[in-house]
């Protein structure tokens, strides 16, 4: 009997730079110093059943001022929370995020660059299997 190899989940990262991309510059790296703004998306946890991802998400937001970092977290938390039941093609897959919430909502941290500021915040996503586009 052969089994089929169900498919693989999707990169939330991939999936996340797609759907904030439209708010600031995003990547999986801290933006090079000639880039004022942007937005790091890394995955720093989470569990599955089986059937769902469930991804646990860091974003760091960087500006040039702690209110323009702060006012871009809180943009990108109004985007995070409105995400459930959208579809985002990605690889030539379309991944549909069945929900998001806030574990933590955007924060000053420290960050060693006088001339920028970071807010950071954490989300927990449900991703259902991708699926041909």
């Amino acid at each position: 009997m052969v089994v089929a190899e169900p498919p693989l989940f999707a990169d939330i990262e991939t999936v996340l730079m797609v759907a904030l991309a439209d708010l600031a510059e995003t990547d999986t790296v801290t933006p090079d110093e000639d880039t004022p703004v942007g937005i790091r998306i890394n995955r720093v946890g989470g569990t599955d059943d089986g059937i769902t991802d469930y991804p646990r998400v860091e974003i760091s937001c960087y500006a040039p001022t702690r209110n323009e970092a702060q006012r871009l977290g809180e943009r990108v938390r109004r985007r995070m929370l409105a995400l459930g039941g959208e579809a985002f093609v990605v690889d030539g897959q379309k991944v549909t995020i069945d929900f998001c919430r806030t574990d933590t909502p955007p924060e000053g941290v420290p960050y060693d660059n006088p001339d920028r500021d970071r807010v950071v915040s954490w989300y927990l996503l449900g991703l259902m299997p991708p699926r041909p586009a």
